[in-house]
């Protein structure tokens, strides 16, 4: 066996290794941040009932920390999947804040499930499978 045929060999084996790894962490990138954006979700959903409604100060809170959050992960996904595909998650956002405003309950809650709807479906075409290493 010559050396460049072993230098093959070594190199085909760490590039392997290489696309393994950077699907494992886009993976984990999308997984954790679509996940974080769902409690997010639950969160509101919980404590507007407990509030009993969406006009108070918690749940604005917590849905401008769900859009600063996202908006951080929207940043690094966009690195990885192509934007126009995630960014629909970004609009529902703001519709709850204007949902807030006009207090417009329904359509909040409407929104919300939106939001939980996208995460599960964009986790099936972003998250990162063995076809795709191969």
């Amino acid at each position: 066996m010559t050396n460049l045929t072993k230098f093959k060999i070594i190199g085909s084996i760490f590039l392997f290794l290489f696309i393994v790894l950077t699907c494992v962490v886009e993976d984990r990138l999308v997984v954790s941040s679509l996940g974080q954006v769902k409690d997010y979700c639950y969160e509101i959903e919980v404590v507007a009932k407990k509030n009993g409604g969406i006009v108070n100060g918690e749940v604005a809170s917590l849905v401008e920390n769900l859009d600063y959050d996202w908006g951080k992960d929207e940043k690094k996904l966009c690195l990885l999947v192509n934007h126009k595909s995630i960014e629909q998650l970004k609009v529902e956002i703001i519709r709850l804040k204007t949902y807030i405003d006009e207090a417009e309950e329904t359509e909040f809650f409407t929104s919300l499930e939106i939001i939980k709807s996208y995460t599960e479906t964009f986790q099936h075409f972003m998250g990162a499978g063995f076809h795709n290493i191969l």
